[in-house]
């Protein structure tokens, strides 16, 4: 891999993962500001569009979590695939067949860890966006019915 392709991919992951770190500020924050705007409200019907988003902003909140923590697992298990290539993972050694097959293994992890961060990391924006959905339906019915009461 060349200098700037290597530059490229480094710069997506990191903006990536500024995303998810964005994502799950705002969540906590929209949380934290819906507990606030119903601090003096009673238990009522009209407030399930608001619980849904709050729902879906907290699983926002844990699949960008699990996003992270797969991105800490699959640098970790960089780091020991360089081991296996280098002949220096204290479990292979230097065989040559034991790093083939630790290759392979680690291959075959990483396309794995690969399809889930995808699936966490799409999740994460579907939920975020269906919250904001689902508190823009609550604030409208808060207003249609403070108008027609």
């Amino acid at each position: 891999m060349n200098e700037i392709q290597f530059n490229i991919q480094q710069e997506f992951r990191e903006k990536q993962e500024k995303y998810v770190y964005y994502l799950i500020a705002i969540s906590v924050s929209a949380i934290g500001f819906s507990v606030y705007k119903t601090e003096n409200h009673e238990l009522n019907i009209a407030l399930i569009p608001l619980a849904i988003a709050v729902i879906c902003w907290s699983i926002s909140i844990f699949l960008g979590l699990k996003f992270l923590k797969y991105v800490i697992s699959t640098l970790y298990a960089n780091n020991g695939y360089f081991d296996i290539i280098k002949g220096k993972h204290p479990d292979l050694g230097n065989h040559p067949e034991l790093i083939k097959a630790g290759v392979e293994g680690f291959k075959e992890a990483m396309q794995i860890n690969s399809k889930r961060m995808k699936i966490y990391f799409n999740w994460q924006g579907y939920l975020f966006y269906s919250g904001i959905m689902f508190f823009l339906i609550w604030h409208i019915l808060e207003m249609y019915l403070r108008t027609s009461c």
